[in-house]
């Protein structure tokens, strides 16, 4: 019998929230029995509402992933299953919505993928695009990539696939985190507290304290001090813990 941890949250970055816009990450969890799933997802910038894209991704992926491991499926084998249900999916909402394939996917279904699977003595990690995933205590940062332009699954919609990262581990590290490339730059290390698995909003509000301006006031010096938000760009983070 194992004991399973999840905890997932996504904030809005101090950027956008100066100026208004939606946030565009997203992140969702699953824990079954012996098993469980993480994944992030981040919203290209240029898209007009890029965070549906995101949204509707994360809880397609942990859907997706859920049922595959609920199969006995090993985690090193579900992605290339997963990534095509995913793009049917999608092709699907997309060939349902008004205009043409290529801008309703530039619009709304260009967002990187960074998520995880567990089950027995094996944990897989599979990114599509950049973010970030520490597997116990060694972290791995994906990106940048050139021209800024990571790699989305939309791009599958319009027949031109892009490679995907997949890493492979014993379980015995014990825990997976992934995160999108915001909160992957903040760094990861400040994810590893119990605290973010034992209280349900623990993982938000740190997030948001991340990305929240800082002022003080200095009375001796009569001025105020700011202080910019260490998570400028949206943030999103996923862990998934498991004990023998």
């Amino acid at each position: 019998m194992n004991t399973i941890s999840t905890a997932c949250a996504a904030v809005t970055g101090a950027r956008h929230l100066r100026v208004g816009r939606n946030g565009q990450d997203a992140a969702a969890a699953w824990a079954g029995d012996g098993a469980g799933a993480i994944v992030v997802c981040d919203g290209c910038s240029a898209g007009a509402s890029s965070e549906v894209g995101a949204r509707l991704g994360a809880q397609l992926v942990i859907e997706l992933l859920r049922g595959a491991l609920l199969e006995q499926a090993r985690p090193r084998d579900v992605w290339p299953v997963v990534r095509a249900q995913l793009v049917a999916t999608l092709a699907r909402l997309a060939d349902a919505m008004p205009g043409d394939r290529e801008r309703i996917v530039h619009d709304h279904f260009l967002f990187t993928i960074v998520a995880a699977a567990w089950r027995d003595d094996e944990v897989a990690v599979w990114a599509l695009g950049d973010g970030g995933y520490a597997l116990g205590d060694r972290t791995r940062v994906l990106g940048p990539f050139a021209d800024n332009q990571p790699p989305y699954v939309g791009y599958d919609l319009l027949g031109s696939p892009q490679h995907s990262h997949l890493e492979v581990a014993e379980a015995s590290c014990g825990r997976v985190i992934v995160a999108t490339d915001g909160a992957a730059e903040v760094g990861l290390d400040g994810f590893t507290a119990s605290r973010f698995l034992t209280h349900p909003d623990a993982l938000r509000r740190q997030l948001a304290v991340l990305a929240r301006n800082t002022e003080r006031i200095d009375w001796d010096e009569r001025r105020i001090e700011r202080s910019s938000a260490a998570l400028q760009d949206d943030g999103a983070v996923a862990i998934l813990r498991w004990q023998p």
